[in-house]
């Protein structure tokens, strides 16, 4: 795998994971952490999580407790230096970043940014798609 793809999937899983920290913590601090999240219209709490780890996030609270799933599968970016195979650095900062991204769309629904109505247009553009559709 090319050190510069590998290179630019770590930074942006790093990037993304402090996008979704800051936005859990004042998530927190404005509801608490007891409250309940979830998707509109679906069973499987954040699907993508849920799907990957059979753990239902449920709360603000369960929503800390996948993000450090995800702080978990953040690597160090590649030495300058020398080669190594970067596939599983990169591959584990993908699914850090998918969990991440589940976690600030959720969040977005929560602060009323979800779903986007263009304004020319007057479409609607979901970020989540419900479980009957």
């Amino acid at each position: 795998m090319s050190k510069i793809i590998a290179s630019a999937a770590i930074s942006a899983s790093h990037h993304l994971f402090k996008t979704a920290e800051e936005m859990l913590e004042k998530a927190i601090a404005e509801k608490g952490k007891d409250f309940v999240i979830e998707f509109p219209d679906t069973a499987f709490y954040l699907p993508q999580i849920y799907a990957m780890t059979a753990f239902p996030v449920k709360s603000l609270a369960d929503m800390k407790v996948a993000l450090e799933m995800a702080r978990e599968m953040l690597h160090d970016m590649p030495e300058e230096k020398f080669w190594k195979p970067y596939l599983g650095e990169a591959l584990d900062s993908g699914m850090a970043t998918l969990f991440c991204e589940e976690i600030i769309l959720a969040l977005r629904y929560l602060n009323g940014l979800e779903p986007v109505t263009d304004p020319e247009t007057g479409y609607v553009y979901n970020g989540f798609i419900t479980d009957t559709i």
